[in-house]
């Protein structure tokens, strides 16, 4: 019977974009929505109806707003870990009262660790640790208190790779054993999408698409290194002056500095910024681009290479942190600190058509043979050491 089901909530607050952890949040849970163990339960922001769809229950949260003194409040909590909550009015806690386990896919810890419930979540990685120039004071403290919190009190902590793993034990000093490595396939709305021949001719209008261009979704925070990549193309473009590079995602206070770049370079007649598509509209621009090329200094599972591969778009990716594994022979690799490099290695994949064909066929193998079984076996794996 149902009442006997334990009743487990899937919080999705942290998917505020249409990629990224919204991607993650989706592969979890097309995962166990099938799991008749359990009973799940999906909590997500009052205005966000992305998760509809889903034949699960879905609770709506009106979460109360944010100010100092609730910061100070939650950062008092954090730091004597006091598990208790003050901040969370009747409303909020009712909504929680019958959940007797909480999976979160980011660092979060509203409201489970609040509401003293056990809870698993997701640390995609600790890039702070690396770039700590590319995060403010706050920020970089703020990272430190939450991460440095939620280990201690998770039953479970989920990383996509043993690289972020390592990092965990490192930086956190928590044991090994209480870190799993699953790492995350592509959601289920992409490995079932169908393609309208029509609707390549309507974006490209819309947008007003090039014949010929190289892509790269992703926000405009320092580390994704746009500079370079702008850089990189600036060089390509002078042997192929027919290509452009088309950018996708939310931009942020560093928008204005790849601006600026770009104007001194003299190629902003070469260069589209969309700004944050939908992801149907994502995965259009990936088809119709010539390669995917994806410069960041710091990943550690990027989910646009996965992307890449199953719709057959060769990739160029750097060679830092877990890419290398992730790519393996299906691209090309270059170093995302030398623009030599990197122009090098897209101008390479621009002239050669039969070694793209080849990274496609790879890729699109690669993705094509994820095990998505062994994938819930090892989140059920998870739930029930829990």
């Amino acid at each position: 019977m149902e009442s006997t089901l334990n009743k487990i909530g899937i919080l999705t607050f942290g998917a505020n974009d249409d990629h990224g952890v919204f991607n993650y949040t989706k592969s979890l849970i097309d995962a166990l929505r099938d799991d008749s163990t359990n009973k799940y339960i999906l909590f997500c922001n009052e205005c966000d109806d992305r998760f509809d769809n889903y034949n699960l229950e879905i609770r709506k949260v009106h979460k109360s707003k944010s100010s100092y003194f609730k910061k100070f409040v939650t950062f008092i909590q954090f730091i004597f870990y006091i598990r208790k909550p003050y901040l969370l009015k009747k409303d909020e806690i009712d909504l929680f009262r019958d959940i007797k386990f909480f999976i979160s896919p980011t660092v979060s810890a509203y409201p489970h660790y609040f509401l003293n419930k056990p809870f698993v979540f997701t640390l995609h990685d600790m890039q702070e640790k690396y770039y700590p120039n590319y995060f403010t004071l706050y920020e970089r403290f703020t990272r430190w208190v939450n991460n440095k919190t939620l280990v201690k009190y998770a039953y479970k902590i989920i990383c996509e790779s043993d690289y972020v793993k390592n990092d965990i034990i490192r930086f956190t000093k928590t044991i090994p054993e209480k870190i799993s490595v699953i790492e995350s396939p592509p959601p289920e709305y992409l490995l079932n999408f169908t393609f309208n021949k029509s609707q390549f001719i309507n974006l490209r209008i819309k947008y007003n698409l090039p014949k010929k261009f190289i892509f790269y979704p992703a926000q405009t925070w320092p580390h994704k290194n746009h500079l370079k990549l702008v850089e990189a193309f600036s060089i390509v473009n002078e042997e192929y002056d027919d290509i452009y590079l088309i950018l996708t995602g939310n931009i942020n206070s560093n928008y204005k500095n790849i601006l600026n770049r770009i104007d001194k370079l003299g190629i902003a007649n070469k260069i589209k910024h969309l700004g944050c598509i939908s992801y149907e509209e994502l995965l259009y621009v990936y088809k119709m681009s010539i390669m995917l090329v994806m410069p960041t200094l710091f990943e550690s599972v990027s989910i646009p290479i996965y992307e890449s591969f199953f719709l057959k778009v060769p990739v160029c990716a750097s060679n830092v942190v877990a890419l290398p594994d992730q790519v393996g022979d299906a691209g090309i690799l270059f170093d995302p600190n030398d623009v030599d490099d990197m122009a090098e290695k897209i101008s390479i994949l621009l002239s050669n058509e039969n070694l793209r064909n080849e990274k496609k066929a790879l890729g699109f193998e690669m993705v094509s043979n994820f095990n998505h079984k062994e994938y819930k076996d090892k989140l059920m794996d998870v739930l029930n050491q829990s």
